[in-house]
């Protein structure tokens, strides 16, 4: 049984540089060579095709992460799994990630789906600006947001201050 917490002790995690795009195949074909692997994900709003949709993607494009044992795994098959590229050498040999690194990443991404959720950019009492709508091009001071993906906007109309609710979507933040 030492053996075996030995063994628990040397095992390190590696980064692993991915083909683009293909992060999701290479974390799949290397689960079925049994390795333990992390890809942390997060989840952001983008614009695609004139409207925002919630997107989860790598956190660092073509890179996750797989813990071994050097010397004990054969981790030779990792250049050749599909989706894979190979193992991220400094000086010709891989060098491990420092665990405080592992760990703090798995810590943000500790949600219900293992996926880090990027906080809004707005805040309130920013300026912003409306993408679309009858007020697209206008600019105004955020007021607040509820958790309905709505917001209240102060903006300058016909010379005066008037309050308009506008969904979360059709705002950025404004130039400075």
């Amino acid at each position: 049984m030492s053996e075996l917490s030995s063994n628990q002790l040397s095992a390190f995690w590696f980064a692993i540089f991915s083909k683009p795009r293909r992060e999701l195949e290479a974390v799949e074909h290397l689960e079925r060579q049994a390795f333990t692997i992390f890809l942390p994900r997060v989840r952001s709003r983008r614009r695609l095709r004139g409207q925002w949709r919630d997107i989860v993607e790598p956190m660092f494009p073509r890179y996750l992460f797989l813990r071994a044992v050097p010397g004990q795994d054969d981790l030779r098959p990792i250049r050749s799994t599909r989706g894979v590229i190979g193992l991220v050498r400094f000086g010709g040999d891989p060098r491990p990630v420092p665990e405080t690194v592992i760990a703090e990443l798995r810590r943000l991404c500790a949600g219900g789906d293992g996926v880090l959720e990027l906080p809004t950019p707005l805040v309130a009492g920013s300026r912003v600006r409306i993408l679309e709508g009858p007020f697209a091009g206008y600019e105004g001071d955020l007021l607040s947001q509820n958790g309905k993906r709505r917001a209240l906007v102060l903006l300058e109309l016909l010379g005066r201050a008037n309050a308009v609710e506008l969904p979360l979507d059709v705002l950025a933040p404004a130039s400075c």
